[in-house]
């Protein structure tokens, strides 16, 4: 099935393009040895991040940065899992990161219009920006 937004991407048109093209590479088979869908389908894999950074990203980012990769799947309610064996503190034998959405499951492309992107962060940075205007326009009349 071919949606708004090319050929292989996933999901219907309101759907923010990060989502879309995040479904398209998870579910890619080619990509499967660097990032793939977890057994379970609620969550999904990113294997030897730098070697993701490097051949992933930029074939569907307009960067090779995994720092802002997961900046963006924080910004959109995605959460790293943390094993309990692993306990959060032990580093697991390979580079292997899991991140999980409610809302991001293999098979179920029609949840992704309910993920939204947070709005947190730039509320407060207009909050922030209309206080120092506050503040420069107090020191202007002193």
């Amino acid at each position: 099935m071919e949606f708004p937004g090319g050929p292989g991407m996933a999901g219907p048109s309101n759907v923010p393009a990060f989502l879309t093209k995040l479904w398209t590479l998870v579910g890619d088979p080619d990509t499967d040895p660097l990032i793939c869908w977890s057994p379970s389908g609620n969550s999904f894999h990113v294997f030897d991040q730098g070697q993701f950074a490097k051949e992933v990203l930029p074939k569907y980012f307009k960067h090779n940065n995994m720092a802002s990769f997961v900046r963006q799947l924080n910004m959109y309610g995605f959460r790293k899992v943390v094993h309990i064996e692993q306990g959060g503190l032990v580093k697991p034998e390979r580079d292997d990161t899991e991140f999980q959405h409610p809302f991001f499951i293999r098979g179920q492309e029609q949840l992704l219009e309910n993920i939204k992107r947070k709005v947190t962060s730039l509320i407060q940075f207009l909050i922030s920006l209309v206080q120092s205007n506050r503040i420069l326009g107090v020191k202007r009349k002193m």
